[in-house]
């Protein structure tokens, strides 16, 4: 169940987050939100939050998500995941390929 809760919750924050007809920034920080709720530990949410706050050029924002994940990772003492190292790393560095590019762990089933 959490599982699918967190791949709906990806699946908003990516449709909502790109400019277009449906950006809705406020829409997909609140699914973030709410699947961080159910998962805290959940590193693909928190890489959709990193590019919610890019895209909103919310600089605050941004580094407000890193720190989180990485207090999260290191309270379960494990390393960020490749995928969001590099994220961190592209969107701090001023990258704005890295919030285009789609996470390849959703997977529709």
């Amino acid at each position: 169940m959490i599982t699918r809760i967190i791949d709906l919750t990806h699946t908003v924050a990516t449709y909502r987050t790109p400019a277009g007809p449906h950006h809705d920034p406020s829409a997909a920080r609140q699914a973030v939100a709410t699947g961080l709720d159910v998962d805290d530990a959940a590193e693909l949410l928190y890489r959709d939050w990193m590019r919610i706050e890019a895209v909103a050029g919310n600089r605050q924002g941004l580094h407000t998500a890193v720190t989180r994940v990485q207090q999260v990772n290191r309270a379960l003492d494990c390393s960020l995941e490749l995928a969001t190292e590099q994220l961190v790393n592209d969107l701090l560095n001023g990258s704005s390929a890295a919030v285009r590019i789609q996470d390849p762990q959703l997977r529709c089933q």
